[in-house]
């Protein structure tokens, strides 16, 4: 069905004939996600289903992608799966979003129109790690890197260098 479907949707007609919306999008469609990726590999998929929250036109689902990340800890690449779960409860104005059923989050559709590109690159974006790692520190490529440097310090001992008193002569010095 998302092929019949163009953007701007009207969320309206949407829920009331209780749309399930299935599709795919490629990562490296959504500009401001490119930035948050270590490459634009991969694809993000959408499940939702729209019906109505109240007087609200609302939908619920999931956008789940595999995105490859950078590792903060190790500055490598790894692929992370990205999950946002998503219920919400479309508004036309911002004053109206305290009405929606507790259970929702409201998003502002201005004239009951939703961008469907951007909403699903907005929940991407929620989804991607504050900090990005690898899923323990075990996986991570600075740690193994680490290891190996505290094996190779164990093992040698760094040379110490000899103690210098520049006044250990002066006694003598003195004496004369």
């Amino acid at each position: 069905m998302a092929s019949q479907l163009q953007d701007p949707l009207d969320v309206g007609q949407l829920a009331a004939q209780r749309t399930r919306l299935e599709h795919d999008y490629p990562l490296g469609r959504f500009s401001r996600l490119r930035d948050s990726l270590a490459r634009p590999d991969g694809v993000a998929v959408v499940d939702f289903r729209f019906h109505s929250a109240g007087a609200y036109p609302a939908l619920e689902g999931a956008v789940r992608a595999r995105a490859w990340l950078i590792c903060q800890r190790c500055l490598k690449e790894f692929e992370a799966s990205l999950e946002s779960p998503v219920r919400v409860a479309f508004v036309a104005r911002d004053a109206e979003a305290g009405r929606v059923p507790e259970a929702y989050d409201a998003v502002t559709a201005p004239g009951g129109q939703l961008v469907l590109d951007e909403f699903v690159e907005d929940e991407l974006l929620l989804a991607v790690p504050l900090v990005p790692m690898h899923a323990t520190p075990a996986d991570c490529a600075m740690r193994k890197a680490m290891v190996v440097e505290e094996v190779v310090a164990v093992e040698k001992p760094a040379p110490v260098a000899p103690t210098q008193r520049p006044f250990a002569d002066l006694r003598n010095l003195l004496k004369r």
